[in-house]
């Protein structure tokens, strides 16, 4: 029977763990603009050494360092600019035939902001008229002081973030399938703001062996995975979260929601048979969504039907939606299973009602014959 578990690596087996970090870092820049010579050199400055050896106090610090510098990097490509205080919009939808980036996220698009509050910043959140679009904020040790979901203007500073340099991930729900909603994703990200009297740059204040990084990262993967650490332990903003369980968030998943910005539900299942979810009422705010993407025993999608969007999936009469793992492809609600096949259902933004148990996490059934 199948086995629904809110453990973030329950159904990733222990040779995914290398391969899962960095889940935002890796995402498809082959579509964008790169720099020309006429383009300024990126406000970057990463020291040279000598090296500071990685271990569990800064472990996060380091890993989010080389990941600011990277996108820095990025940013000052796809723009012709410094890449501090300057927006990248990603324009397409995750790539379904990528191998690169385990169980990817096909819901949103992403857009990226690198700042220096040596200089307040404000970020400025377009109405969305109902749809989903969040700014995660991260500081240089991957605490997440901020996650904004509502229009509206955002200042940021050193104070109210904990620390001079800051990420800003923006989120905005995409319909992957439909050209029309990619082209109204796109005018929105158009809409989004950052208002800085002076962009600053951006100083890595240590140099770091890579292999040290990757060392400690394997460490927590693997501890991850044995212990059964749940998602909403991994990511918090400072004060919130013990040291070692902050680790966690960085090592299998860098630039990962808090809690209260998604919640990470996995289905797991042996038999190849087909099978139903029923959903109904699933707690999540009202300009939010919930998905459910079916990826193979290496952690990526096949075929064409993996993904379901409550923004387009067909409720019944009661109000239900019937989710049909396998069996025809006529029926409403299909998502192609396979031998080794997973789930992961994603609710964003979730309601106290999942907290505190009143809305109970629904387990799928073997289809009626």
């Amino acid at each position: 029977m199948a086995a629904f578990s809110a453990h973030i690596l329950s159904a990733v087996k222990n040779r995914f763990a290398a391969r899962s970090a960095l889940c935002l870092l890796m995402l498809s820049f082959s579509h964008m603009a790169v720099a020309d010579n006429h383009c300024p050199e990126p406000a970057l400055s990463v020291k040279e050494g000598p090296v500071t050896t990685v271990n569990e106090e800064n472990y996060s610090l380091a890993e989010t360092q080389i990941i600011f510098a990277d996108y820095v990097k990025k940013i000052a490509a796809a723009t012709c600019g410094g890449g501090v205080g300057q927006l990248m919009h990603l324009r397409d939808t995750a790539d379904p035939t990528d191998r690169t980036i385990l169980r990817i996220n096909f819901d949103t698009i992403y857009s990226f902001l690198i700042l220096d509050l040596s200089t307040p910043a404000t970020i400025v959140m377009p109405e969305t008229n109902g749809r989903y679009q969040s700014a995660e904020v991260l500081d240089e040790e991957h605490y997440i002081p901020f996650i904004f979901q509502e229009p509206g203007r955002y200042e940021l500073t050193q104070e109210n973030v904990g620390g001079q340099y800051a990420i800003v991930i923006f989120r905005t729900q995409v319909n992957m399938g439909d050209e029309e909603d990619l082209k109204a994703v796109h005018a929105l990200q158009d809409q989004v703001q950052v208002e800085q009297a002076e962009p600053g740059s951006y100083v890595a204040s240590d140099a770091w062996d890579m292999d040290e990084i990757l060392a400690m990262r394997k460490t927590y993967q693997t501890r991850a995975v044995q212990e059964k650490v749940p998602s909403e332990e991994m990511a918090a903003a400072r004060g919130e979260i013990t040291p070692d369980m902050h680790n966690f968030g960085p090592a299998v998943g860098w630039g990962g929601l808090t809690k209260e910005g998604a919640i990470y539900l996995f289905i797991q299942d042996e038999p190849n048979a087909p099978q139903t979810l029923t959903l109904k009422d699933v707690p999540k705010a009202d300009n939010a969504f919930w998905s459910i993407t079916v990826y193979d025993s290496d952690g990526f999608p096949q075929g064409e039907h993996f993904n379901l969007n409550s923004t387009f999936a067909t409720e019944n009469n009661d109000g239900e939606t019937v989710v049909h793992f396998g069996g025809s492809p006529e029926q409403e609600n299909y998502l192609e299973i396979y031998d080794g096949w997973t789930a992961t259902f994603r609710i964003y933004s979730p309601q106290p009602a999942y907290f505190d148990g009143s809305w109970e996490v629904p387990k799928p059934k073997p289809a009626a014959n």
